[in-house]
């Protein structure tokens, strides 16, 4: 072995190297502020996301109150209701009678439930009763009292009280359950089908306490808009409404429901229900009211069938009565349907991506370019 006699000598950088040394850094920059920028969008829809964090947290966000003597909705839920598709309202039930209705129902959604969307392991993801107030006289005079609180709060947040009774059903999701798949309830009925000016308000009553772990639903705020901002428009111009709904809008999920409590929901606010993580049953109530909202009258499908039945007439066409029979009788396993847009539209929206891909890179290359240009100061080292 040889020992050093001194210490080492720095090498000193070459020519070459002195003049490549800007430029690098100069490459070097332009690709960080290029991560930068992707990390800054990436940022944005994150916390569009996180908006609603607390809000699931505490139940909703949109949870509010009511005056216990006249169980009234102040106009500023409404409001908020009818900017973000939901609302948690707290109490605006009588607790007893919820209490009374859940007695009810308790049998009734074991006995009449059937399987509903099973996966591919027979997992399913809730079992599924239609038409309740058909099985008992009690529940039928709860979901068809238009001066109860039900239907009061529902024509606070409709704003309007020319209501009908579009459809009521059992949800009872069993330990194990599956998340129910997203979906729109007025697009996996076919309601704008039937007329476009058709709106719906749906209120989910759960019918014993229960926490978020055993399933309660969840939504996609703002979803239910039929105007859009800037971001979300050129998000789906590339990669469809789906994607730039889940990459921007706000998500929350009920939690902390107690008996009178309701979660509402509009009929075109994208939502799920979250698996059932818990120990017990999950048993819940939803009632849809629907209404015209144009100057149309909707062809009278938003109008009471009579004066002595609150079921809308538009129900007739919906829901057939052999489909009902089959429900009645025992059919389970209800599929679901994937809806897609048409094949041209798809392929438009791929034409278009790459167009604007190809562009993005060439304009990112152009930049990175420009920037490692030796400039004059570079020259002179």
């Amino acid at each position: 072995s040889s020992e050093l006699s001194g210490p080492p000598r720095r090498l000193r950088p070459s020519a070459d190297m002195a003049a490549t040394a800007p430029t690098t850094r100069r490459r070097r920059r332009c690709g960080v502020a290029a991560g930068r920028l992707t990390a800054g969008l990436l940022l944005v829809a994150l916390a569009r996301h996180a908006d609603a964090g607390a809000a699931g947290a505490g139940g909703g966000g949109g949870a509010v109150g009511v005056d216990g003597s006249r169980r009234v909705l102040s106009p500023e839920a409404a409001e908020d209701y009818r900017r973000r598709g939901h609302l948690l309202t707290r109490g605006v039930l009588n607790r007893s009678e919820v209490e009374g209705v859940a007695s009810t129902l308790s049998e009734l959604l074991l006995e009449h439930g059937r399987r509903a969307f099973a996966g591919d392991g027979g997992k399913k993801e809730v079992r599924f009763t239609f038409a309740v107030h058909e099985l008992s006289p009690s529940v039928a005079a709860f979901v068809a009292d238009v001066r109860g609180d039900l239907w009061r709060a529902a024509a606070k947040l409709a704003g309007t009280e020319d209501l009908c009774l579009l459809m009521d059903r059992g949800f009872s999701k069993d330990p194990g359950d599956l998340e129910t798949h997203w979906h729109r309830d007025d697009e996996a009925i076919g309601l704008p089908a039937q007329h476009p000016e058709v709106r719906t308000v749906h209120a989910w009553i759960p019918l014993s306490a229960m926490g978020r772990d055993m399933g309660t639903l969840q939504y996609l705020l703002g979803t239910h808009l039929r105007t859009h901002g800037a971001l979300d428009s050129l998000l789906a111009s590339l990669w469809g409404w789906e994607f730039a709904w889940f990459m921007t809008a706000p998500r929350a999920q009920d939690d902390e429901l107690e008996l009178g409590d309701i979660a509402w929901h509009d009929g075109w606010v994208l939502h799920s229900a979250g698996a059932n993580a818990g120990d017990g049953v999950r048993n819940g109530m939803a009632a849809s009211f629907a209404f015209c909202a144009g100057p149309s009258n909707c062809d009278g499908l938003a109008a009471q069938a009579s004066a002595t039945d609150v079921t809308c007439k538009a129900a007739s066409l919906l829901f057939d009565a052999g489909w009902l029979a089959r429900h009645r009788n025992g059919e389970e396993d209800y599929a679901k349907i994937l809806l897609q847009e048409p094949f041209l539209y798809r392929s438009g929206r791929f034409l278009w991506r790459s167009m604007v891909g190809a562009l993005g890179g060439l304009a990112l290359h152009s930049f990175c370019v420009w920037v490692g240009k030796p400039r004059s100061k570079d020259k002179a080292t």
